[in-house]
């Protein structure tokens, strides 16, 4: 069993053609600018969407625990000590609380994201698995994988590159494509932004090449951070070693609220989404130091 907290239908910028996204939970990875937040944990979890509370205490009068208090009319939440019972999900009349995270198989994932084959078939879509990091949940994912490609699904996924090489060898058969990301430029940087370093991301980039994998690259650009001319020189750099493409992923907040509804405050306050013209500047940049095939996802 895996904890998946996300199937999304209808994809089209996670992949070719039109995809079924299924998200794990799991990530190794902290990184400053992370756009799905509630994968982080591989543990299922409360969330309240706070733009539908009326904070109108019915989830506290349910509560045993005291998860959930109220103060002077206010709602207030202690996540860390919820329990998962339930209890204030079934009772919250504007339908604002809820679980990241549900235990499933893959047979069940597989069945379910086998209801849109018609679309992958005319669309040359198929299914991607993303996360979080999916290799967080490797066995899992190597069984998943394997029950999509036989039932013939062209096969994607999204991963950081940290993981075991041993792991990604398990998956070669079943994948056809690999989105990899590329974060930022040096070991320490690497580091300081994501909480782990690059050495070994780089050298699985370079073992999936080897073994004639199709890789793409998606590099996330959050200015003030990761952007400057190194980093520019080195995506250009990668983009000559045998990935098909390379995809430019201009910062947005749209992890910030997100980040609020689980009670996370980790996330970037002092960065804004970039114009198209400075994306468009970037990848100019890039072209220049030799890049090939970079695009703006």
């Amino acid at each position: 069993m895996g904890i998946v907290f996300d199937i999304q239908r209808f994809c089209v910028n996670d992949g070719p053609g039109i995809r079924t996204v299924v998200f794990l939970k799991g990530c190794p990875l902290k990184c400053l600018w992370c756009h799905n937040p509630e994968s982080n944990s591989i543990k299922r979890q409360l969330y309240c969407e706070w733009n539908r509370c009326a904070h109108c205490g019915t989830c506290a009068a349910v509560c045993g625990r005291r998860v959930h208090e109220m103060d002077h009319g206010v709602h207030r939440l202690r996540f860390s000590d919820c329990m998962l019972c339930g209890a204030c999900l079934e009772i919250c009349p504007q339908g604002a609380l809820g679980i990241y995270g549900r235990e499933r198989s893959a047979g069940e994932v597989a069945a379910e994201v086998m209801k849109d084959c018609d679309y992958y078939e005319d669309s040359g879509g198929g299914v991607t698995i993303s996360g979080g990091e999916p290799m967080a949940q490797a066995d899992y994912v190597q069984e998943l994988c394997r029950a999509l490609k036989g039932a013939g699904l062209h096969v994607c996924m999204e991963t950081s590159g940290f993981a075991p090489w041993e792991a990604y060898r398990r998956l070669l058969p079943d994948v056809d494509l690999f989105l990899f990301d590329y974060k930022a430029t040096g070991e320490e940087l690497h580091r300081r932004l994501t909480g782990v370093g690059q050495s070994l991301i780089l050298a699985n980039l370079r073992l999936l090449l080897e073994a004639g994998k199709n890789v793409r690259l998606r590099c996330p650009v959050i200015p003030g951070y990761n952007l400057s001319e190194e980093h520019l020189r080195a995506i250009a750099s990668l983009s000559r070693s045998g990935v098909s493409a390379v995809d430019m992923i201009p910062y947005h907040d749209m992890g910030k609220g997100k980040a609020k509804n689980i009670g996370s405050d980790l996330y970037l306050s002092d960065v804004r989404t970039p114009e198209q013209d400075e994306v468009e500047r970037w990848i100019d940049g890039i072209v220049r130091y030799g890049g090939v095939r970079i695009f703006q996802a």
